[in-house]
């Protein structure tokens, strides 16, 4: 003989039984709660720009390294520019001579880019040396009588 055994359950109600709400938090609670939040968001800020200013910083030294080498590279560039010079001049003006052109022709390129340089110092002095007219270049105004003011 078979014994079954009926289990019974609880009704079902489409209704939630109500929910306790907890009791809300006092002002200095909320005062300090909105300081903890206020002082993690400000420790976060300021680890980004720390990790921020770490990947600039290491951009900056990667790009002053590339540039110096740059530079290095420019000069020997010209080294053997002007070393060339030399020995392509020599078969035609003689040793002297050619290292006297290859002198005379670095030393007039010299000249003509510092001579540039003093004109561009110039015009920065010029441009600091007095304050312009208020109304330099520009039309005059006219009052609402259509008259020049």
């Amino acid at each position: 003989m078979l014994m079954t055994q009926v289990y019974e359950t609880a009704p079902v109600s489409d209704t939630e039984p109500p929910v306790e709400e907890a009791p809300k938090p006092g002002m200095i609670a909320q005062l300090r709660g909105l300081y903890a939040d206020g002082r993690e968001l400000i420790d976060a800020e300021i680890g980004f720009q720390k990790a921020r200013i770490a990947a600039v910083g290491q951009q900056v030294r990667a790009m002053a390294i590339l540039a110096i080498i740059g530079l290095v590279l420019i000069s020997c560039a010209l080294i053997a520019l002007v070393v060339g010079t030399m020995i392509a001049l020599i078969p035609v003006l003689g040793a002297w001579g050619a290292m006297a052109a290859t002198v005379a022709g670095s030393l007039l390129l010299a000249v003509l880019c510092l001579w540039a340089a003093a004109g561009r110092i110039g015009k920065i002095s010029a441009m600091f040396a007095g304050d312009p007219e208020p109304d330099a270049g520009l039309p005059p105004e006219t009052g609402a009588n259509g008259a020049v003011a």
